[in-house]
């Protein structure tokens, strides 16, 4: 018999969960190594140049990827034909998305400096609009582990070489050509395992080209709002106050969206299952499947958010030094965007897995009207502190929104609020713990007497049971109890 859909996501996402896991603490340690040497103007500028291609990248993919999972997933008659189209369409959008990063630096009369970095970050954009596409392909297989060697070997090359630039005094420029050296080592590793797995680029027919644009349009509109909502607030607050609060406002960012690879990594897998649920119509394990991972991502979620903001004040300059005290005030404010972005991301998987990828896309393009009329009006005041609020207000409006879409297919509203308040007060009530008592201990007892706390409320809000861990339980001590046998044998 086929694995069960619930074990299979568990699977592939543990898998590479682990795999991303050591990708984010590699990539971790190499920023606060380089934000310890540059500073924060340099960082700020190396960060501007990246959010400028971040924001034009969606040019180079305008939602393609998630069709070509969907149908690879589905196993639908033309999935190869649409990977083949989506791979040729990339070979034109490529280009716009590098002049379009080119022309807005140009517009805005940036430095030299800023515009080579721009530059250098158009190659790792050019690379990565490339392996999104065939790592998709490689997802739709339900098989992620290429992709887990694969990020992880290319954010190891990316961090040395980014150490190695700001030890040589490289600044902006070399930190951005550091990114180019793990995007392009991720295309050429996702091309190795496609003809590994056997999986080839089909002469697409003209047909194909209009049914991958008319199924990627929403997804298009969805991920240019995403890009937009995620670093308007870099843009803004490098034309209201600067290199330098870009680079206050960068250390918090990275400390606190570093925490989105574990529902990213649980998405990878969730996504192309519940497409192929809904396909093969199992509607009770569709449900199932979402009201769990929901719950798990709230019991992930608000533990982090909780503790980056309680301790933020000791833990700027524990990690990057007196001269990043300028991120505390919005380190203390930026965590909370992690509990409705991980909740979100089941939301946003069961939309785009049963063809209603318009309706995510309805939730991404108001939230980013929302936050960035908010930038607009708390930037200037106050400065990377208002970026913070904007991208909390923006990320809670963004769940509320999905939450709406989809109470139906969780067997009505309660279920998803309940889960909702019960993370909500969990959280409040570990902030104060590790805000109010933890600050009478060192930082690391701080940390693991928060956690523990976390846990005993995760458990009392009925976000984690008892019955959630009996399968790991009995996973583990066959694993043993087969060591034994052998060792005995």
């Amino acid at each position: 018999m086929p694995m069960a859909l619930g074990q299979k996501v568990a699977k592939n996402a543990l898998f590479l969960m682990a795999a991303t896991a050591g990708q984010k603490l590699v990539a971790f340690v190499a920023f606060t190594v380089v934000a310890r040497l540059v500073g924060p103007q340099t960082t700020g500028a190396y960060f501007y140049g990246v959010s400028v291609t971040s924001v034009f990248v969606t040019l180079s993919d305008l939602g393609m990827t998630p069709v070509v999972i969907r149908a690879i997933a589905g196993d639908k008659q033309e999935a190869h034909r649409l990977f083949g189209a989506a791979a040729r369409a990339k070979l034109v959008l490529v280009p716009i998305a590098v002049l379009a990063s080119l022309g807005y630096g140009m517009a805005r009369g940036e430095s030299a400096n800023i515009m080579a970095t721009i530059a250098v970050a158009c190659i790792a954009m050019a690379a990565d609009a490339f392996h999104l596409v065939l790592y998709g392909a490689l997802r739709g297989r339900q098989d992620l582990r290429p992709e887990a060697y694969g990020m992880f070997i290319g954010q190891t090359l990316t961090g040395i070489t980014a150490v190695t630039a700001a030890w040589s005094g490289y600044g902006s420029v070399g930190l951005a050509a550091s990114l180019a050296v793990g995007s392009l080592w991720n295309v050429f590793w996702a091309l190795y395992n496609l003809r590994k797995f056997g999986i080839g680029f089909t002469i697409p027919l003209v047909n194909d080209f209009k049914l991958l644009f008319h199924q990627a349009l929403p997804f298009a509109i969805a991920g240019i709002s995403v890009k937009v909502y995620s670093y308007v607030d870099s843009l803004m607050l490098q034309a209201f106050k600067g290199e330098t609060a870009v680079g206050y406002y960068a250390v918090a960012y990275k400390l606190t969206y570093a925490m989105q690879f574990l529902p990213l990594t649980f998405t990878a897998a969730l996504y192309p299952a519940l497409a192929a649920a809904h396909a093969n119509k199992e509607h009770e394990e569709l449900r199932r499947v979402f009201l769990g991972s929901y719950r798990l991502m709230a019991a992930i979620g608000f533990p982090i958010a909780a503790g980056l903001s309680a301790l933020a004040p000791r833990l700027i300059p524990f990690l990057y030094g007196a001269k990043f005290l300028g991120s505390i005030p919005a380190m203390s404010v930026l965590p909370w965007v992690l509990l409705p972005i991980f909740m979100d991301f089941p939301v946003g998987s069961l939309l785009n897995g049963s063809h209603r990828a318009h309706l995510k896309t309805t939730a991404m393009v108001a939230t980013m009207l929302i936050n960035t009329v908010l930038n607009a009006v708390l930037v200037p005041v106050y400065g990377p502190l208002g970026a913070a609020w904007a991208g909390v207000f923006s990320f809670w409006a963004l769940l509320l929104i999905g939450m709406f879409f989809t109470y139906r297919d969780a067997g009505g509203a309660w279920p998803m609020v309940s889960i909702l308040l019960r993370a909500t007060l969990a959280a409040g009530v570990s902030w104060f713990v590790w805000f109010k008592i933890g600050a009478y201990m060192p930082l690391f007892m701080a940390a693991v007497f928060g956690a523990a706390v976390a846990i005993l409320c995760a458990f009392a809000a009925r976000l984690v049971t008892v019955k959630d861990l009996l399968p790991v339980w009995t996973h583990v001590r066959r694993r043993i109890r087969g060591g034994e046998e052998v060792h005995e044998a």
